[in-house]
């Protein structure tokens, strides 16, 4: 199911500062759906202490913020709770 129109509003977003499930993030992509694959949000988490990425190897390399993936539709095709949960957040800020 995509929904051209609405990828769009929801890239209107990018840059914008939200609170999901209690973390400080930031949205920085939206991933389009294809036939193999539905879309998602990209968020990148603000943590007080990043976590430590590794390399190919497994072995520490540097600490990066951690980038996490809402799906935008749920498995019946209509808006993921976790989208819904975001976008309640992002509204509840911008009433204030």
């Amino acid at each position: 199911m995509i929904d051209h129109a609405f990828t769009h509003r929801l890239r209107a977003l990018i840059g914008r500062n939200c609170c999901y499930f209690g973390r400080d993030c930031r949205i920085v992509e939206i991933l389009a759906e294809t036939d193999s694959d539905q879309g998602h949000l990209v968020l990148e988490a603000f943590d007080q202490l990043p976590p430590i990425q590794t390399d190919q190897f497994g072995q520490a390399v540097f600490r990066a913020n951690e980038h996490i993936e809402v799906p935008i539709h749920g498995a019946q095709g209509d808006v993921s709770d976790e989208l819904m949960h975001l976008l309640d957040a992002l509204q509840a800020t911008h009433a204030r």
